[in-house]
């Protein structure tokens, strides 16, 4: 079953400029980058809630909302503000790290109006800064503050009026940047409150921003002194609420939405029908111990079948999956890859067991037995190596450059991270019968293969199928393709719990079992040891459940 079965895709529309050139089309205000969509069209995103075949109510999947969302997820990355800025979006606020550049504006006054455009200009200038951090002594810094606490979250916050008079809050993270120290917290496997304790971290550390996110020109527009994110954050529990969020991320970013939407609706006793979320390559986020039902948040992820990451996290996703089946159309016209007869050969030895990873366990599992063989065949002479040798993908250079030319150690401390995440995952230590096992069949590969061709096999092989734009903003990446050529292909899937093991997928065929709400619901926190909640407190009527936390 794909996904219009239920939610009927909107024809194709002629794009408002051009695709993308080598030499730069003339630009429509307004409008999208990447899809030419209208910046200003909102409607898509503030539709009441419809069924899905699973009988969970959800905001109404729709092309419009894709490519604005494919939008907000690329330019977190870029932060270019001006087609939104010319959309009528306003009350930006940049968060990189520590650093919150909030309550940028414009207007047509005149008075004041260029100042402020280069006070907004020298904000964004910094915030562009802090993404490429270059000083090798702040890079150190930085690194040592992730020691304890991931605070590397990378965030766009901005309004727009709607035209009932409500307002439309977007909130886009950003994935994983090219700093160093920025990959950090995705190695964090261990588990937090019952989620992947990196991108757990990373989500309060932006909510602790709440207060200092402003939006001055929508409490100008609402006769307010002064309106805050958590001041937005609160009035969305009210089924009257001035106020609707949509949210949008890319991978990490895509993750940092998914935790963010299960505070809001715990935690701060958000209604589900005031947000939305699309997230692209988005990993698993949650345990199967901690949520009552996954599919039942008010969140899409667009996943590429060929694209690890989204196998990997946690054990689950919160919302509804939506799964794009890979064919060559698409790794033709973005991936890129090398066509020499070795790195072809390359890439089909190792496709097997990049296939058999499923899910965030076996890729622990066949990370750790890989890097046991590595260490047994190669050696770390030969490790050392490899590592002072420049890549040509820059984030595996990062990553081996900052191990310095101890490679042992790095793979030392990556057993132990992958052995403490495997136990958090899944409540039990990996099978070392199982690792002996995968560690056979890969020796051949490893003693065959020149460990740099190997490498870039691997690579090769995940990085690609990730992309949602590629080099430097100018082609479409994976994701790209699919919002604009692949709506209609989407295979719709959720996460249950089957009353032991690991969470499975369940796709839109097999819905037979669900059963109906008369009302879109929060999703509640199952009950601790001893009958206590493990959050806060949550009432069971019965026809639904009702959400009766408040914000302490």
């Amino acid at each position: 079953m794909n996904i219009l079965s239920w939610f009927p895709l909107s024809p194709r529309r002629a794009k408002a400029q051009p695709p993308r050139q080598p030499e730069a089309p003339a630009r429509v205000p307004g409008a999208g980058p990447i899809t030419g969509c209208d910046l200003s069209a909102l409607d898509s995103l503030t539709r009441p809630f419809v069924r899905d075949p699973f009988y969970r109510l959800r905001p109404p999947f729709s092309r419009e909302a894709a490519e604005l969302s494919l939008e907000l997820a690329s330019m977190t990355y870029t932060l270019e503000l001006e087609p939104w800025m010319e959309a009528g979006w306003n009350d930006f606020s940049i968060q990189i790290d520590d650093t919150l550049q909030s309550g940028l504006t414009h207007g047509s006054s005149a008075d004041g109006e260029r100042m402020r455009a280069i006070m907004n200009a020298l904000k964004v200038y910094r915030a562009k800064s802090a993404l490429r951090e270059h000083n090798p002594v702040s890079q150190v810094m930085s690194a040592l503050r992730q020691r304890d606490r991931s605070d590397t979250i990378k965030a766009v916050c901005m309004m727009h009026p709607l035209p009932d008079g409500r307002f439309l809050l977007a909130i886009g993270f950003m994935g994983t940047g090219k700093r160093f120290y920025d990959w950090i917290s995705n190695f964090r496997f261990t588990t937090e409150d019952g989620f992947h304790k990196g991108f757990h971290q990373l989500c309060l550390y932006f909510e602790e921003s709440a207060e200092s996110i402003v939006f001055p020109r929508t409490a100008q527009a609402l006769g307010l002194e002064r309106l805050t994110l958590g001041e937005v954050f609160t009035e969305l529990k009210s089924g009257s609420s001035r106020f609707r969020l949509w949210m949008a991320g890319h991978s990490q970013g895509g993750a940092v939405m998914q935790v963010l939407a299960h505070r809001l609706l715990t935690d701060w006793g958000a209604l589900p029908q005031n947000i939305v979320g699309y997230g692209f390559a988005s990993p698993t986020v949650a345990t199967g111990r901690l949520v009552y039902d996954p599919a039942a948040y008010p969140l899409y992820h667009i996943l590429n079948s060929d694209d690890l990451v989204p196998r990997m996290g946690a054990a689950l996703h919160l919302g509804l999956c939506l799964e794009y089946p890979a064919g060559e159309a698409m790794r033709v016209a973005t991936y890129g890859l090398s066509a020499l007869p070795a790195d072809v050969a390359a890439r089909e030895a190792v496709a097997p067991y990049m296939r058999s990873i499923v899910d965030m366990p076996s890729f622990l599992a066949h990370t750790t037995a890989f890097l046991q063989c590595l260490a047994e065949e190669k050696g770390e002479d030969g490790i050392n190596a490899l590592m002072s040798r420049k890549w040509a993908t820059s984030a595996v250079d990062r990553m081996l450059t900052s191990a310095g030319d101890r490679a042992m150690d790095l793979l030392e401390r990556l057993f132990e991270n992958n052995r403490n995440g495997y136990l958090a995952i899944t409540g039990k230590p990996m099978d070392e019968k199982e690792l002996a096992s995968l560690r056979a069949g890969m020796r051949p590969l490893v003693q065959r293969i020149p460990l740099r061709r190997l490498m870039g096999a691997l690579v090769g092989y995940s990085l690609p199928a990730h992309h949602l734009m590629r080099e430097q903003y100018q082609k479409d990446g994976a994701y790209a393709y699919i919002v604009k050529e692949g709506l209609e292909a989407l295979k719709p899937f959720i996460w249950v719990n089957p009353g032991g093991g690991m969470p499975v997928r369940r796709y839109g065929a097999a819905m037979d079992s669900a059963v109906p709400v008369a009302l879109p619901t929060a999703p509640v926190r199952r009950k601790a040891p001893g009958g206590r909640r493990s959050g806060r407190g949550v009432l069971m009527g019965k026809r639904r459940l009702t959400l009766s936390a408040r914000r302490g």
